[in-house]
């Protein structure tokens, strides 16, 4: 289900799946989540979302707000997760702080270089002084934050600290962060995707019948359809770092998960015969999920904050999970208000510096 009003997304949130036979005070509380790749800077899409948390919380005294931050996509995927971009006459001005070569590689793997952030940092100050209008106070808040925000280690982890010291200044809210990288590492992922891993033909076929479906009905579920090698997974090169699509391989009555690197050398992994396991890709490789995150994590919530494209593609996903994984999939709130930045550059970096409140 998918609801625009707030009080009646609340009236529909149950206690988790994996929490709904327990007892006690954990049954009353009520995660919902909202995910997104972390970036250095946020679009008034992003933040709608986590405005809308807050909302929820400000309602309801036993909703848990996570933020799910994806810390395994590619960097390169978003220009902002390398970039950040001040507001100039002809449009934004791109300040790139992330390493050179990075953009192939999830940003948890790629390692801040000090150096580099400082020069970047100070070009981000000439902008800000020459800038159009430029004042005094937009010039002190940056000061601040480039005191504020340690330029070491990875770009997930400086990009994690820039959020927080952006979202506390300007919204007086932080949701609760949990990382996929997390996760991962803790095996929270593993369940879900053996479940899609061993119902695979009946998870293609029911995914692309229900974008057929969709499309049939003019709507774009932002999702397009999966080929009979699909896997929900990537993997990390060790060689160069690059982030590479896994896809299925049958040998015999073996299945393999099987990526092809930059010299177009094939690495494969056993995924098993009659029962599949995600236990050598754990062993061997440092894998990643893809967009069908919110099927993997679904039973830990409540209730999900979605954008304008998962909303849609939660319509695909949604299918799926009652079909063939057997799940109930979570209830979904779409922000009602998505102009958070009337008249103004569409930037959280720019909201800040111009002292403005969300």
């Amino acid at each position: 289900m998918t609801f625009d009003d707030p009080a009646a997304f609340l009236g529909c949130l149950q206690a988790p799946a994996n929490r709904q036979n327990e007892g006690g005070a954990l049954s009353r509380e009520r995660p919902v989540y909202t995910h997104q790749q972390v970036y250095l800077d946020y679009r008034g899409s992003v933040v709608a979302k986590i405005a809308a948390l807050r909302t929820l919380r400000d309602i309801s005294a036993d909703i848990r707000p996570d933020f799910l931050w994806i810390d395994t996509d590619r960097a390169g995927s978003d220009k902002l997760s390398l970039r950040l971009y001040l507001a100039g006459q002809h449009g934004g001005v791109p300040v790139r702080l992330a390493p050179a070569g990075s953009d192939q590689s999830e940003p948890r793997f790629v390692v801040m270089d000090p150096a580099r952030f400082a020069e970047a940092a100070d070009r981000l100050e000439r902008v800000i002084r020459s800038a159009p209008g430029a004042s005094a106070a937009r010039l002190a808040r940056f000061k601040k934050l480039r005191q504020a925000v340690e330029a070491g280690g990875t770009l997930a982890d400086f990009s994690r600290r820039l959020t927080d010291f952006l979202l506390d200044a300007t919204l007086a809210f932080r949701p609760q962060p949990v990382l996929v990288s997390g996760l991962i590492a803790a095996g929270e992922l593993t369940g879900a995707l053996e479940a899609i891993l061993n119902r695979l033909p009946d998870f293609v076929a029911t995914f692309n019948e229900r974008i057929r479906a969709l499309e049939a009905l003019d709507i774009d579920p932002k999702v397009r359809p999966l080929a009979d090698d699909y896997l929900p997974l990537f993997m990390t090169s060790a060689e160069d770092g690059r982030r590479l699509r896994l896809r299925l391989v049958r040998d015999g009555g073996t299945h393999l998960a099987c990526a092809v690197d930059a010299d177009g050398r094939q690495r494969c992994y056993e995924l098993g015969r009659r029962e599949l396991s995600m236990r050598q890709l754990d062993d061997y490789v440092r894998w990643s999920p893809d967009v069908t995150l919110p099927m993997l994590v679904n039973d830990r919530y409540s209730g999900m904050v979605g954008g304008k494209s998962s909303a849609l593609y939660m319509l695909v996903f949604g299918e799926v999970m009652r079909k063939v994984l057997g799940m109930a999939p979570v209830p979904v709130l779409v922000p009602s208000n998505w102009d958070v930045f009337p008249g103004a550059f569409d930037s959280l970096f720019e909201a800040y510096l111009d002292g403005r409140s969300v």
